[in-house]
């Protein structure tokens, strides 16, 4: 009994369909791949319904079985009754080529196309059965001819830039492409699109001078403005952004632009650390436009940025350079007078003298103006209280700094900001030998926003787990949390002998990585880089498998790129930290670096994830 009802449960799939009729059998075999059993069905059901799905069910059944005969016969039948159907010309023709009657063949080719009346949908099946059965240039004969009789003068010509592309002849493809963005110019998007996907814009394919060449002659032969666009692009593309400055600069007095293609170029440059150009960019629309014109102020205060950007791209900027920069700030806010612009720049300005000129009084002063600014968005306040706490932490004022901290975590509980703010705020109770309270605030952070929590957060909360709690002694991690304040508040000195008491009363203690490394950072703040570089390497040496190996790994890379200008070195650093370090907090961040210094695209970082070699 148990093996009947075994049998008839495995058949039961069969059993209701033959309750059906013969439609359900064959289209049940036929999408299972059992075409011997879906022929059973097809040649009667087709007979009854010579539709194109039975059709096509019939061929393939046939094909996959070898009965090219009856495949053949079965082709010219539905042919006869499906006149217009010319894609059956080309499945005939195929079947003629396969069994060795190529002239045959080309005779159902050419009547294909022959036969090709007016309109896209018919023209477009066509090629596109021309192109399953690898035609590509009888593909292009249709696309030609259904552009020489069309009546909406549509030049098809994307289909056949693919078709070029295809047989590898890209000097018709970059032409066919012209073609398109000139008689469409929301085609631009797609062009630029398809030709990244085709060409190698970081190396000397020769294929981009091709289409560089091509663009000049038609910004010479043409005043349409969409080549010059198309021009800009491609200088983008190849990171020759001066010369991108060059066109956008010619096009924008051309058309008599208000300067927002400026204000573009300049922040992708700015987002390709391409900072003086992105200031030309700017200083033009301040020295072009004027005031009072749309962009003014906006252009003002991101050339400024842009050179605070390149100025402080060097660790150790030259300080009267810096402060030649900080005057310039304070002319800007004052031509510009109270508003968000004005705001943006006082924390910019609070910034340099804060950490390079070191007037952290100063830095308290415009950070509170900035604060009070109108006009200026809640969220914007919040990370200008972030920067006003850190400003009055770097004077000593602990307990006022952990005020501003605790008002932002209060206002932004489930964001980022706040995430921030309460990281902040454990790191007071860190300087201040609260340790225990300072875990538990981190836990919290860890708990709930995993996400949100920064590199610095992690690092703390890792340097307490790894050295407070396993030690019964305190007192050498309040002497390192001192060193590390004094560090931070840039009394190095200081903060150099604090670590020497810890080495002197505490030795071989499990604090001794932790010193090498905020060593380090001393010895990079005093502009010592290679002493830096060395420390760094000797935590890489002595301590690979410890908590700050990846950190002093991405330190080096950071070195060798911006201060010794290996870029070869620097990227053989940043690659090893990813590798080596996946799961590191700085492993995402070196991968950036590396494809920056490789050339990528940096829009592309997110979306490119393949394996490096």
């Amino acid at each position: 009994m148990r093996k009947l009802l075994t049998i008839l449960i495995l058949c039961s799939p069969l059993l209701i369909l033959a309750q059906g009729n013969e439609e359900e059998l064959a289209t049940y075999y036929y999408q299972n791949g059992e075409y011997e059993k879906a022929l059973l069905y097809l040649e009667d059901i087709y007979k009854k319904k010579p539709n194109d799905t039975y059709f096509q069910y019939y061929l393939k059944s046939l094909t996959e079985t070898d009965r090219m005969d009856d495949a053949q016969d079965l082709v010219e039948k539905h042919l006869k009754k499906n006149r217009t159907r010319l894609d059956l010309y080309v499945e005939l023709g195929s079947m003629l080529e396969t069994s060795g009657r190529p002239d045959k063949a080309k005779d159902n080719y050419d009547k294909a196309i022959k036969e090709l009346g007016p309109g896209r949908a018919q023209a477009k099946k066509l090629a596109d059965a021309f192109v399953r059965k690898n035609k590509a240039e009888y593909a292009l004969s249709t696309y030609e001819k259904a552009k020489r009789q069309a009546t909406d003068n549509y030049p098809y010509s994307y289909e056949i830039a693919s078709l070029y592309g295809t047989i590898g002849d890209h000097e018709k493809m970059i032409d066919e492409y012209m073609n398109l963005i000139g008689y469409n110019k929301g085609y631009l998007r797609t062009v630029q699109n398809n030709l990244n996907r085709t060409f190698d814009f970081e190396s000397d394919d020769p294929r981009v001078d091709m289409l560089k060449g091509s663009l000049l002659k038609k910004t010479q032969s043409t005043t349409d403005p969409i080549y010059y666009e198309m021009l800009i692009w491609l200088f983008t593309q190849r990171k020759e952004f001066n010369a991108a400055f060059v066109q956008a600069k010619a096009m924008d007095k051309r058309l008599q632009e208000d300067g927002k293609r400026m204000v573009a170029l300049g922040s992708l440059c700015s987002n390709n650390e391409a900072y003086d150009v992105a200031a030309k960019c700017y200083r033009y629309i301040v020295d072009e436009k004027g005031p009072g014109t749309r962009y003014y102020e906006t252009a003002k205060s991101l050339e400024l940025v842009s050179a605070k950007k390149a100025l402080t791209y060097d660790l150790l900027p030259p300080l009267e350079e810096v402060k030649a920069l900080e005057g310039r700030f304070s002319e800007a806010i004052s031509e510009l007078g109270p508003g968000p612009e004005s705001a943006r720049l006082l924390s910019e300005q609070a910034e340099l003298n804060a950490y390079y000129i070191h007037d952290g009084e100063k830095a308290i002063v415009l950070l509170d103006s900035a604060m009070r600014s109108p006009g200026i968005s809640q969220e914007f306040r919040a990370s200008i209280k972030l920067q006003l706490g850190d400003a009055l932490l770097t004077q000593g004022y602990i307990w006022d700094a952990s005020l501003y901290y605790s008002q932002v975590e209060k206002d932004f509980k489930e964001d980022a900001l706040g995430a921030e703010a309460k990281f902040r705020n454990a790191r007071v109770s860190y300087y201040a030998g609260d340790f225990e309270w300072a875990q538990g605030q981190l836990d919290v952070l860890k708990a709930s926003t995993s996400k949100l929590i920064s590199n610095d957060a992690m690092d703390l909360s890792l340097l307490i787990t790894d050295n407070y709690n396993l030690d019964t002694i305190q007192r050498p991690m309040e002497l390192y949390a001192m060193a590390d304040l004094l560090t931070f508040q840039n009394r190095l000195d200081e903060a150099v002998t604090t670590l020497d008491s810890i080495n002197a009363e505490y030795p071989f203690h499990s604090l001794d990585d932790e010193i090498i490394y905020l060593r380090a950072d001393i010895a990079k703040k005093k502009g010592d880089f290679i002493q830096a570089d060395s420390m760094y390497q000797e935590i890489g040496a002595m301590y690979f498998d410890d908590i700050l190996a990846d950190n002093a790994l991405y330190e080096r890379a950071e070195l060798q790129e911006r201060v010794f200008k290996d870029t070869d070195e620097a990227m053989e650093l940043y690659k090893q930290l990813f590798i080596e370090y996946p799961n590191s907090l700085y492993a995402a961040e070196a991968r950036k670096r590396f494809r920056f210094l490789r050339g990528d695209d940096l829009e592309d970082f997110e979306q490119k994830e393949e394996v490096i070699e």
